[in-house]
């Protein structure tokens, strides 16, 4: 197997990008995948002695191009054809690789996929699912951005791709669904959730019904469907509380002397909890409805969040979610 990465895309670009390439391979010693840096060779070539230890399984493809955070979506697939967040996405199209990652513009990136490899067969619109990690296991949501405005078909379809992630993700069997709501009544909601109810009922498995956004957090279900602009809102509400939280937990024990006392004590759960909630423990959001592997890490990642992006396309790749998903929405007709 080969991955493409998009070594130039991501804050802390190109380094740790190439620092998770290399951390993935060492823990993947004895297996047969390789990884393609796409990016500006002379860029790459100064961290050389970085990735030496690993080279024979790391191919260069030269991509003198970049696409920044602000530039427009629509228009860098074609404009920037050797761009490396481009290059790597046509890799896949040329069965050079076997699936991508970038850590750059999300738009950008899913837009490329889409012109470049395509829907799968039977999906009528894209959608983000980033696993959102918790205390009590986690959960997809979906779609977390990429559609403002849905239909109740679309919400059907991705409760069921998300399914599928989730089962490969995390070999969680018969995962539970259940439709972002302002109430737990079937009746309740604007039109969409009221529509959309009735057909999540009847088309997917293990539909549990509404789901209110205070528990969410709870463990209740394995996947929440809601359109994107309401996906979006709870996972950078959802980001900021945890940033913040451990903001606010530090300036409280050092505000008062007895806490300042027993933080040490206390600084090993803290890393458990910052850990659980950490979005690069579970690597990067993908992008479910492309007709290949494609996934968006995190623009802060550092290299672990590279390195679990690159654990989660293998992966999928190995057990062959894009199959699995094409089966089940041929199971499904919508």
């Amino acid at each position: 197997m080969k991955i493409s990465i998009d070594v130039m895309g991501g804050d802390n670009a190109p380094l740790s990008n190439i620092r998770g390439a290399v951390d993935f391979l060492s823990k993947h010693s004895n297996s047969n995948v390789e990884i393609i840096f796409v990016g500006d060779e002379s860029r790459i070539s100064i961290y050389e002695s970085t990735f030496n230890s690993v080279i024979d399984r790391i191919e260069i493809s030269h991509a003198p191009d970049f696409v920044s955070s602000d530039e427009r979506s629509s228009r860098v697939f074609r404009e920037k054809p050797e761009s490396s967040l481009v290059k790597s996405v046509q890799l896949v199209k040329d069965g050079f690789a076997d699936a991508v990652i970038s850590a750059g513009n999300t738009g950008a990136l899913l837009t490329s996929a889409l012109f470049i490899l395509g829907k799968i067969p039977g999906i009528h619109r894209p959608a983000l699912a980033p696993f959102i990690p918790t205390q009590s296991g986690g959960f997809i949501l979906c779609d977390a951005g990429a559609n403002a405005n849905v239909k109740p078909h679309h919400l059907v379809q991705f409760a069921i791709i998300s399914q599928a992630y989730i089962e490969h993700l995390e070999g969680r069997e018969s995962p539970k669904v259940g439709l972002l709501n302002i109430g737990l009544e079937k009746t309740k909601g604007n039109e969409l959730s009221v529509a959309a109810y009735q057909l999540l009922e009847d088309q997917v498995e293990n539909f549990t019904g509404n789901i209110e956004a205070r528990y969410i957090l709870d463990g209740i279900v394995d996947v929440i469907v809601c359109d994107g602009f309401t996906g979006n809102l709870i996972l950078k509400s959802i980001e900021g509380l945890v940033k913040h939280t451990f903001t606010w937990l530090k300036q409280n024990i050092k505000a008062h002397p007895i806490s300042r006392i027993g933080a040490p004590l206390l600084k090993p759960a803290f890393n458990d909890l910052k850990n659980t909630l950490d979005y690069e423990e579970h690597g990067g959001t993908s992008f479910l409805v492309i007709n290949g592997i494609v996934i968006k890490a995190h623009g802060s990642s550092t290299s672990r969040g590279i390195k679990n992006s690159l654990i989660a396309a293998h992966k999928a790749y190995e057990e062959q979610l894009i199959k699995d998903i094409t089966k089940r929405l041929e199971i499904n007709s919508i």
